[in-house]
């Protein structure tokens, strides 16, 4: 149990240190992206996941 608590301790410390600089922001809109996420379609999903991707792939 101890060994459980001590590595979400851990996990939680590093989501903690992360600085918001290190994720650039979205190259989609937000209307178009809540947009694309809410409408529930396949295609729509698809179509965010390239874009967001390509972003990905851009920044890395």
């Amino acid at each position: 149990m101890k060994m459980l608590k001590r590595l979400f301790q851990l996990t939680w410390l590093r989501r903690g240190a992360r600085k918001p600089a290190d994720f650039p922001p979205l190259s989609i809109d937000p209307d178009e992206f809540s947009r694309l996420l809410c409408s529930g379609r396949k295609q729509d999903l698809r179509i965010l996941a390239q874009r967001l991707s390509q972003r990905s792939r851009a920044h890395a």
